[in-house]
């Protein structure tokens, strides 16, 4: 049951945006993250594209697939394929891992509920990142994430959603993993 707007915990929006990312028919995120600090990846833009918990992100630099069962990172600048399971994994921000991530170690607190619903998450183990979460009121689509230092309150990076859409019509192949698109790869298990 959905309560009215007002009365929503940030546990409760978390948990509405996490039901209905997972119960959207094929959906499409074009994203940015950026940072003040120095890093070889970001500034990075990309795709993702999810089906329930399984999905394709695309980057310049790195692709990622999550077929159900493995997760296949593939690194286009090593030629270099990362097969693991879906507790390890070098990208983590498909929003049921986002959801998820914020829903178990933080403290969470609506600070606006307005077109947006804007939560500020606080590691319950650490003080010194504060994470600024916006959920699209209407859709609970993610807008943007930004991380910031509690000490100095410098924004240390930002994840942006430019695009969104869902219930498109993607090929159940995006999902899926094919060694064959990927010749002069290294396999690493």
């Amino acid at each position: 049951m959905i309560r009215p707007v007002f009365s929503q915990s940030a546990e409760e929006i978390l948990e509405i945006a996490l039901e209905r990312s997972l119960a959207l028919n094929n959906s499409y995120y074009k994203f940015i993250i950026e940072s003040d600090v120095e890093s070889p990846l970001l500034p990075m833009t990309g795709e993702l594209y999810t089906k329930g918990q399984k999905y394709f992100i695309d980057t310049k630099d790195i692709d990622q697939i999550y077929d159900g069962k493995n997760i296949f990172t593939i690194v286009h600048e090593n030629q270099e394929i990362i097969v693991g399971n879906s507790e390890i994994s070098l990208i983590t921000f498909t929003p049921n891992r986002i959801f998820n991530f914020f829903l178990d170690d933080y403290l969470l607190n609506v600070k606006s509920e307005t077109k947006r619903h804007i939560i500020e998450a606080k590691n319950k183990n650490e003080d010194n990142m504060i994470y600024s979460i916006t959920i699209n009121s209407s859709n609970y689509s993610i807008e943007k994430i930004e991380m910031k230092d509690s000490i100095s309150d410098e924004i240390i990076n930002t994840f942006l959603t430019l695009t969104y859409d869902n219930n498109l019509t993607v090929p159940l192949s995006l999902f899926k993993f094919d060694i064959n698109n990927y010749d002069n790869y290294i396999l690493v298990q």
